[in-house]
């Protein structure tokens, strides 16, 4: 995972300096000490303890994209926090994510999992798989934290992670600012799932160099001690969440799966300039229905305690210290304002709410062509709805049923019933979904009227929906074939070959072994001139099927006698015309929709094209969903699967049947043995989709 975007802020340095960078950290810690060579430090004894607890996190991030999750390899740092596995990162390292490997400083590798995330401290926690390590492993090297309200500007902090998504390694720096605030005006907010992270942290400032993948790797003291996580770039300085904060945020996470808080409604911005005062901070906008709004606070009171605690700094430092007093709160506790309205002192006590998401997951409805999320009660304000009751659609497919709607559907509809049934989440829809489609692999179409909102109107639209893509085989009536491949005759090369013919020809290219043609001793470099009379008229490549709707209009079976040209001279030669080969296209196929590929019988045409041997068999890979799970294994378009778990494949009835027995039996990964442009290769592809 790379550090977030922000304005002004270096997510991912040049390659070359995280190259270099990644290079020189990599260095076993002892090379780091100072003095005698070979002679321990308290420098290198303290990273040698810390440094086994350091974890490189592999994920496969689950991104929205065209009505489809898209599917991408992204990753980052962690640090074991507990004897039972558990390892702290940051949110922006785990969202969206399907699927976690977590590599370990003694090169052992275990999947993990998401115990739970808090994006307004972008700090997430997930758990090690324990069952996965080898026996005999011992217990787990586990860090611990540090007191991060001691750091001072000069403190000497050391960054460990994988820069560059590299192995484990270490930087060396010292702390520049303890408490840093983004300002707004210049450099923007960092936001994280709608929630703005810069709310609650000041992050620790320091020089020690990280990268894109030190995300979520810790920032330890001289004493090895956790100080923070390292989250963002800032120029050629790093910042991290502070560890006590982290330390805070990560013990609810083990322990609930989520970070409780209070909440009150407000929205608040620094002091204005023409107030004269940098006390306190204003209240920009009051949520309607809100504890504050029952409260009787209005936006432009000027808030100067909560619960007799003065609102520090000013700027963005005064924002957030006040949120951290709110939030800092449980929902239901009694929250006190001392607050000045038109320059009076007010005072106001309230019991504050629970602080919701900002937003939900994304989840693809493939039956739709889109990606939803439910509501939330900031998207409900920003969007300006009567409530939450509704699905959000993120994007569309635009050939889909969503995007070949009537209207059509678009990012930002909200859906709110179908059929005359009311969708109140994405829960319901899919439900909606499971009871006209009970059979995920039958093709169906259902002609269907959803009801939506779109700007504060209410809508209907035609949407005719489908749990699969069709695939409508219409064979094709048998037709006589010529068993060549060939070219038209243009008049530069028929003039340079010396044929005396206005009409042109087809030059043979290529005789298809074991058929008429090549028993009738036709040959590459033959020119057809005319079939029983009949002039073969291909003069120009727009030309190029003449010689072969000719051939049609014969029977199978019968034959027909060339005029052709070979070696300088004017021959007859007659062939026998054969039944055409069944083109790729009704061939038996079979779509794996949660694996997202392809599959398809060997045709004519295939083994022709990729130059196949007569002997060769197994099933042709037709197409993989761009950024979906197989092509992320490594599958590709024209790929020959000759066996699947070790057995040979001849057709995909077979593969279908491998897939199956796989999934039955609870295995996590598929192995696939491929044939790439006269290569073999093994592609083992993740079975977790189609477990689900």
């Amino acid at each position: 995972m790379n550090d977030l975007m922000l304005p002004l802020l270096s997510r991912r340095a040049v390659a070359a300096r995280v190259l270099v960078a990644a290079l020189a950290c990599a260095l076993p810690a002892a090379l780091l000490a100072t003095g005698a060579p070979g002679a321990p430090t308290a420098q290198t004894e303290m990273l040698a303890r810390v440094f086994p607890s350091i974890v490189r996190i592999e994920a496969i991030r689950l991104m929205p994209f065209d009505g489809h999750l898209t599917k991408a390899w992204t990753a980052g740092s962690g640090v074991i926090i507990t004897k039972d596995g558990h390892v702290l990162t940051n949110c922006h390292v785990s969202e969206d994510v399907d699927a976690f490997r977590c590599y370990l400083y003694d090169g052992q590798h275990v999947d993990a999992h998401r115990v739970g995330q808090d994006p307004l401290t972008d700090l997430a926690v997930l758990q090690l798989d324990l069952a996965q390590l080898k026996k005999g492993s011992g217990p787990l090297p586990v860090a611990v934290f540090g007191d991060s309200d001691r750091m001072k500007p000069g403190d000497t902090v050391f960054a460990l992670g994988s820069p560059g998504f590299l192995s484990q390694s270490v930087t060396q720096g010292i702390v520049s600012n303890p408490s840093l605030v983004l300002p707004e005006r210049t450099v923007g907010r960092m936001m994280l799932r709608g929630e703005d992270v810069g709310m609650l942290v000041r992050w620790l400032l320091h020089d020690a160099s990280i990268f894109g993948g030190n995300s979520g790797g810790p920032l330890v003291n001289l004493r090895g001690e956790v100080v923070g996580v390292n989250e963002i770039g800032v120029f050629n300085l790093g910042g991290a969440v502070p560890g006590n904060l982290a330390r805070g945020v990560a013990m609810q996470l083990v322990a609930t799966g989520r970070v409780v808080r209070g909440w009150s409604g407000l929205t608040v911005q620094p002091r204005l300039e023409a107030d004269a005062s940098d006390t306190g901070v204003v209240v920009s906008d009051v949520a309607a229905g809100s504890p504050a709004a029952k409260a009787g606070i209005e936006a432009g009171d000027v808030v100067l305690k909560c619960d007799g605690i003065a609102v520090e700094g000013a700027q963005e430092k005064a924002i957030a210290h006040y949120y951290r007093l709110e939030t800092g709160c449980l929902p239901g506790s009694v929250f006190t304002l001392d607050y000045l309205r038109a320059g009076k002192p007010q005072s106001a006590r309230f019991a504050l709410g629970a602080r919701e998401p900002a937003r939900a997951d994304d989840v693809e409805v493939p039956q739709w062509g889109a990606v939803v999320r439910d509501l939330t009660s900031t998207v409900v304000r920003e969007e300006l709805l009567p409530d939450k009751v509704g699905v959000l659609i993120e994007n569309v497919r635009p050939g889909g049923p969503s995007g070949q709607a009537e209207p059509e559907l678009r990012g930002g509809d909200v859906i709110i019933a179908l059929d005359g049934k009311p969708v109140a989440d994405v829960a319901g829809l899919r439900a909606l979904m499971a009871a006209m489609f009970p059979d995920a692999e039958t093709a169906l179409t259902h002609a269907s009227i959803a009801d939506f909102r779109r700007a504060g109107a209410v809508l209907e639209t035609a949407i005719d929906l489908r749990n699969t893509n069709p695939h409508r085989i219409a064979p094709s009536a048998l037709k006589a074939w010529l068993g060549v491949e060939s070219q038209p005759l243009n008049p530069k090369l028929n003039k340079r070959l010396g044929i005396n013919s206005e009409e042109g020809g087809a030059r043979i290219t290529r005789v298809y072994a074991g058929t008429e043609a090549e028993k009738a001793a036709l040959k590459v470099g033959d020119v057809l001139l005319s079939l029983d009379g009949s002039p073969i008229a291909e003069r120009r490549a727009e030309d190029a099927e003449v010689l072969a709707r000719q051939v049609r209009q014969y029977k199978i079976g019968s034959s027909g006698t060339f005029q052709m040209w070979r070696d300088g001279k004017s021959m007859e030669l007659a062939v026998t015309f054969e039944v055409q080969p069944k083109p790729p296209a009704e061939l038996p196929l079979w779509e794996d929709e949660k694996l997202e590929f392809e599959v398809r019988n060997l045709a004519f045409d295939d083994r022709t094209r990729l130059q196949l041997a007569a002997s060769a068999s197994g099933v042709l890979v037709s197409t993989t969903t761009p950024a979906g799970w197989a092509e992320l294994a490594g599958l590709h378009g024209d790929d020959l699967v000759v066996a699947a778990e070790g057995q040979p494949i001849a057709n995909v009835e077979e593969l279908h049947r491998s897939r199956d027995e796989a999934v039955k039996a609870g295995k996590r990964w598929w192995v696939l043995q491929v044939e790439r442009r006269g290569k073999t290769l093994f592609v083992e592809i993740n079975l977790k989709p189609a477990h689900a």
